[in-house]
């Protein structure tokens, strides 16, 4: 049996509200807020250099591509707008090589799904 090329891709995911609570009617619409979404890294090399990086899955949004830029690894945190509501997320790695060392490139399964609300 082959092992995963993300074997040790944390499953730990955290998410953060940052909002300011302004005034206003209470006839306007929820104001969206700022979420910031935290994992544990990946310690494998193919995610932290380039082609590699995470895609952050949540419900009913796009998929955020998080790519390795520079330094030692990727980025492990994301901040999104989100309105107010429950939302699911979960975070894969990926590498530009796939586990024989080939160009198709690899993701790994999805880390277990946190649910986020928003209000």
């Amino acid at each position: 049996m082959r092992h995963s090329p993300f074997r040790h891709l944390a499953s730990l995911l955290a998410a953060t509200a940052l909002s300011a609570c302004g005034g206003g009617s209470e006839q306007s619409a929820p104001a969206a807020r700022t979420v910031t979404l935290a994992w544990q890294a990946s310690h494998e090399s193919g995610v932290n250099r380039t082609g590699g990086g995470y895609q952050v899955s949540i419900s009913d949004q796009p998929s955020i591509d998080v790519p390795y830029v520079s330094g030692s690894a990727a980025p492990t945190s994301a901040s999104v707008f989100l309105q107010p509501g429950r939302y699911t997320v979960s975070v894969q790695a990926y590498a530009a090589l796939d586990a024989q060392g080939g160009n198709t490139g690899s993701l790994s399964a999805p880390s277990q799904l946190i649910t986020v609300y928003v209000r």
